[in-house]
């Protein structure tokens, strides 16, 4: 409906034709957060940063080489898990000093368990095209 919308609106002009190619591009990425459980912020401008797994995905594509985005993602997977790690023993050697110590612990803890809960479902699942497990679509 919004393409056929488009293609009709596109033909009347110039100015007509941006807007109908804005609102068709808005309608496109708004459905498609939507089928991702994802908010719709806006069209994010031409050039605009996508951020460092973007970038290094797109660069293990054109490259044909995966080695350095697996170095990348590894590196911060180790560093994420060894500042909560850290967290979460500094946080137990002081938990049974005080309750705020006490709910300092509970909270590395859920905090460390719940990170690696979560890396540890996306490293395990066979997941298709934008995350759902393949076969569920």
């Amino acid at each position: 409906m919004a393409f056929k919308r488009t293609l009709v609106v596109r033909g009347k002009g110039p100015e007509a034709k941006g807007l109908a190619d804005r609102y068709f591009h808005e309608t496109l990425v708004r459905i498609h957060r939507a089928g991702e459980g994802a908010p719709y912020t806006g069209l994010k401008p031409a050039g605009t940063d996508p951020g460092p797994a973007v970038t290094a995905t797109d660069r293990a594509i054109e490259s044909g080489r995966a080695d350095a985005l697996m170095k990348q993602v590894t590196e911060d997977v180790i560093a994420g898990i060894r500042r909560r790690f850290a967290r979460v023993l500094e946080a137990k050697r002081h938990a049974a000093h005080n309750v705020e110590a006490g709910r300092a612990f509970v909270e590395a803890y859920v905090d460390f368990v719940h990170y690696v809960e979560r890396l540890h479902g996306v490293a395990a699942a066979s997941a298709g095209p934008h995350g759902e497990e393949a076969g569920s679509a």
